[in-house]
């Protein structure tokens, strides 16, 4: 990505073990110890939780959960906790600073993303459609792809938006439509009562879970390229077709080998249904593809047309040294990624 001004975080990353504490009417406010783990937690993340009330009683909101935690008053009603995950157990931390900010989106994890609801056709239009706001509805229909007109060129200015405004504008450079700062701008006017109606809380956490995503993939990027590796993440809205979840990955190099590069797509169409499509290119030109589908027919046409793609890809210098067809649904795979903490920087430019 170039030179940004940054500072480095790595030393407060450096000591979980070590936590100011917040207590509640004078007690350690407790938490079931399975909790972290049921969310999905690693150790050192940090999250925060708001305190609201359900049926009369008050309880920590955190990830959509409602969790019992004896302590709470009544009076906390709206107030935010933040929380470390530490041995399975969330603790209350003092308010973080950006750092366990920075930490927190860099650790979370990729399950429940809300991005592939939100980028369904017709979706997020309705909600723009919401808050009288021409300016956004063109902006959003200028982030959408088009599957029956997709080109490289579109393609590569997608990739170049999902980096983040903050990259380009550090570079001194006119960034790209951001959907970042789109929802954003859309939280900001639903946040705003009209006509006498409350705002709509738990739309404007879905919204504000999906910035989080974006910022956890662009954070998890930056990470990587200080451990000298390679992790890109973003999903690809379209006009006319559902959203595309694209995935780059090269890990470090190995015994001064070049390291490989893997590419993930997954899809799902009504035609189709789900599919996913895993690509290794080594020494920069050999490839190996593995398809997986749970339409029989697209199974059975992907085998048979095999032949083709291999003629396309050697027409472009490429050799596909082979093609494995799965009838099914991908098993899942665990990350090879693991950020180390060390390094970690945080764009402050912007």
């Amino acid at each position: 990505m170039g030179p940004l001004p940054m500072i480095s975080v790595a030393d407060a990353l450096a000591a979980p073990g070590r936590i100011p504490t917040i207590y509640l009417e004078g007690k350690l406010l407790p938490l079931q110890a399975s909790t972290a783990a049921e969310l999905g937690l690693k150790d050192g993340q940090v999250v925060q939780a708001s305190v609201r009330l359900q049926q009369d009683q008050p309880m920590l909101m955190l990830q959509g959960k409602a969790l019992h935690a004896p302590g709470l008053l009544a009076t906390q009603v709206g107030e935010s906790i933040w929380l470390r995950a530490q041995g399975g157990n969330l603790v209350p931390i003092s308010a973080p600073p950006i750092v366990s900010r920075i930490a927190s989106l860099l650790y979370r994890p990729n399950v429940n993303s809300v991005l592939p609801q939100l980028f369904q056709p017709g979706t997020l239009d309705e909600l723009l459609n919401q808050v009288q706001r021409p300016d956004l509805q063109a902006q959003w229909r200028g982030m959408q792809l088009s599957m029956s007109q997709l080109t490289p060129g579109n393609l590569q200015q997608a990739m170049m938006a999902a980096m983040g405004a903050e990259v380009w504008l550090a570079r001194g450079m006119q960034p790209p439509q951001d959907v970042k700062q789109l929802m954003r701008k859309l939280i900001a006017e639903l946040s705003v009562a009209r006509n006498d109606e409350e705002p709509d809380t738990g739309l404007i956490e879905k919204l504000t879970r999906a910035v989080d995503d974006i910022e956890a993939r662009q954070v998890q990027a930056v990470q990587a390229q200080a451990q000298q590796e390679v992790l890109f993440s973003m999903t690809l809205p379209f006009v006319d077709a559902n959203p595309i979840e694209l995935t780059v990955r090269r890990g470090p190099r190995q015994d001064g080998e070049q390291a490989v590069l893997t590419i993930n797509v997954h899809s799902k169409t009504a035609d189709l249904g789900p599919v996913w499509l895993k690509t290794q290119l080594m020494n920069a030109q050999q490839l190996e593809l593995t398809m997986w589908a749970e339409n029989e027919s697209v199974v059975t046409q992907a085998r048979s047309r095999s032949y083709l793609l291999g003629d396309e890809l050697r027409a472009a210098g490429l050799n596909m040294r082979a093609f494995n067809v799965v009838h099914g649904a991908r098993p899942p795979e665990a990350s090879d990624w693991t950020p180390s903490g060390r390094g970690l920087v945080v764009d402050v430019s912007a």
